[in-house]
């Protein structure tokens, strides 16, 4: 399916600070933080699941590893205060779209046990005002210390991490399948928070202009300056080609599951960073964080194109603007994490965990391109002077 959001226009300079606040406030607060103890006694309190609760790694979020006696386990969501409610539910909806119709593995949504009584149940939790809007799919819960969260619960998946992913022409070929496959099941997939403004849409990297002062290296600061203003250029000419739908876009090792030899795919998580964008865009995401795990990135980048075109086969303006989406992504990767990483120093670790091959990558690749486009573009300009 092909739908046609409003796309992206280049910003002016005057424009750019006000599109980024908005669009970077789901990103100003810092993780909620919950106890593993807390944790364990609402998974029993509000969805009837007994078992030890482990902490898993979350960039907004602070999730949980509930694993009971028999084997089976959930993921215990506990939400960040700047979520908005569109937006949980949209991750929930999401989840219920794609069960049973999707071919790669997905988590399955995990409403709460018997909400009226839990809710009676979990005084402790939960305070009368947030109680009276509880719905079936989330919880509205208060911690003791007053923090005021949504807690949503779904299935954990086992499987290898998808850093485990081998680097292999076979591997990368299945992930371009699945990443097909996952489009397939996403196409009629429809909700207006997928419409929001957000910080990590490719399309519109150029509006961290404000923040490029994060970066600490000068020639990588004006070799992205110089990425961004032939980008909004090339996207103009040709992002309105693009087909578009509800994309994952936070298509990343972390939220990818390798299957036990390496070579296939055991599942795909967290759909958070959802967008209606360009299709392609998942391809560029992807392709970013594997391209730099080979010195043969260019074979990568093949392989996935090969597994995904052999489901759903590119444009000729997806083709062409797919280095320009890998390098949009690479540049918010530089950007973002550092500015992030400066407003939480204690979560630095995982949020720097993959800017330094981000930073690799988009040097090898920025030379060429630049050549290629950035000569188009001042050709067009000769050639289309602006009045003075």
């Amino acid at each position: 399916m092909n739908r046609s959001p409003s796309a992206p226009t280049a910003l002016t300079p005057a424009d750019e600070p006000d599109a980024l606040a908005q669009a970077s406030q789901a990103f100003l607060t810092a993780v909620p933080q919950v106890t593993t103890e807390q944790a364990q006694a609402l998974a029993w309190e509000a969805y009837g699941i007994q078992g030890n609760a482990q902490p898993l790694s979350g960039e907004r979020d602070r999730n949980f590893l509930v694993r009971t006696a028999d084997g089976s386990a959930v993921t215990l969501k506990f939400i960040s205060a700047a979520e908005s409610l569109a937006e949980t539910e949209m991750q929930i909806a999401v989840l219920k779209h794609l069960a049973g119709r999707c071919a790669v593995p997905v988590p399955l949504h995990h409403p709460l046990r018997l909400p009226t009584a839990t809710q009676a149940s979990a005084r402790v939790y939960t305070s009368p005002l947030t109680r009276s809007v509880t719905s079936p799919d989330w919880l509205d819960w208060r911690s003791p210390a007053g923090e005021h969260l949504r807690v949503r619960c779904y299935s954990f998946l086992d499987g290898k991490a998808g850093s485990d992913l081998q680097r292999s022409g076979a591997a990368w070929q299945a992930w371009g399948l699945a990443i097909a496959q996952l489009h397939g099941a996403l196409a009629d997939f429809a909700h207006p928070a997928t419409e929001r403004p957000f910080l990590w849409d490719a399309r519109r990297a150029p509006m961290l202009r404000p923040w490029l002062e994060v970066v600490d290296d000068a020639q990588l600061r004006a070799q992205i300056a110089a990425f961004w203003a032939v980008f909004e250029q090339r996207l103009v000419q040709l992002g309105p080609q693009l087909p578009t739908q509800t994309i994952h876009n936070d298509l990343s090792p972390s939220n990818l599951l390798a299957s036990d030899n390496g070579l296939g795919i055991a599942g795909v998580l967290d759909f958070g960073d959802m967008l209606l964008a360009p299709r392609v865009a998942d391809l560029a995401i992807s392709a970013s964080y594997q391209m730099p795990l080979t010195d043969a990135p260019d074979a990568a980048l093949a392989a996935m194109l090969a597994g995904y075109e052999s489901l759903l086969p590119l444009t000729a303006a997806e083709h062409a603007l797919l280095p320009d989406l890998i390098l949009a992504r690479l540049t918010q990767r530089m950007v973002i994490t550092a500015w992030r990483a400066r407003l939480y120093p204690d979560n630095r670790v995982y949020i720097l965990r993959s800017q330094a091959t981000a930073t690799a990558l988009f040097r090898r690749m920025i030379g060429d391109w630049l050549q290629t486009h950035g000569a188009q573009a001042d050709h067009r300009a000769d050639t289309h002077p602006t009045a003075a």
